[in-house]
């Protein structure tokens, strides 16, 4: 079962989110002099990053490595880039180089499959063989019960051998990228943040057995931590 994190309201549950973001950052760097961590993407991640923002003696950023889950199909300055959202929220008021963070576009932005190879060869590049084991996973869910863009019914769902994959998502009409199962599964560990009385469903869903949900899948596979609010645990707002 999942480890849950239950706070009334937002305003309790992105500081205590912080908290432990910052926890699992230092422990990485204190364990190995680097912490690598993978980002979400959506609207909810926007109050987390302005609450870390807050803390730039917190750790010390400078030996924190940014990557990202998924990315939509955009350049990386449209306003539904995930990247720019980080940029904008989090990486700028800390100052953090550019040398530290990785998006999965590049500028200008290349064919998405493209885009997957190069991001692929990048996590080679510091990861063992089996997948790159990232200090930290922050996940949103999707009222679908999708995260990252592992959206039900499409086929990034079965990849097992490529880290990084082009994902259509037919429902949207789109094409996006994302990391797979074994990057999830490997991680040290899976923070999911998900607010609102729309998650409700999904979020009571993920815990039965039967559950088919992508995120299901992830939170009968291994630990996983969710940092909730009332709307979300209730149905209600």
């Amino acid at each position: 079962m999942p480890q849950i994190h239950r706070f009334e309201t937002l305003a309790e549950l992105m500081p205590a989110c912080a908290d432990a973001v910052c926890v699992a950052l230092t422990t990485a760097i204190e364990a190995r002099g680097v912490a690598r961590i993978a980002l979400s993407g959506g609207s909810t991640p926007a109050a987390l990053y302005d609450e870390l923002a807050n803390r730039p003696q917190a750790l010390d950023w400078a030996r924190v490595e940014f990557y990202f889950g998924d990315e939509r199909s955009v350049p990386q300055d449209h306003p539904d880039s995930n990247f720019r959202l980080a940029q904008q929220r989090l990486f700028t008021p800390l100052g953090i180089a550019a040398a530290q963070t990785f998006p999965l576009i590049s500028a200008p932005p290349r064919a998405l499959h493209e885009e997957a190879d190069r991001y692929a060869a990048l996590l080679g590049s510091w990861a063992n063989a089996e997948a790159p084991v990232f200090d930290l996973v922050l996940n949103g869910m999707g009222d679908d019960g999708h995260f990252a863009s592992l959206f039900p019914h499409t086929p990034a769902l079965d990849e097992r051998q490529r880290w990084v994959v082009a994902n259509p998502v037919e429902r949207l009409k789109t094409e996006r990228i994302t990391l797979t199962y074994p990057v999830f599964e490997a991680a040290r560990r899976v923070f999911f943040l998900v607010a609102g009385a729309a998650k409700h469903p999904a979020f009571t869903a993920i815990k039965r057995h039967d559950c088919t949900l992508p995120a299901a899948r992830l939170v009968r596979a291994r630990p996983t931590e969710w940092f909730i609010d009332r709307a979300c645990a209730e149905g209600a707002s």
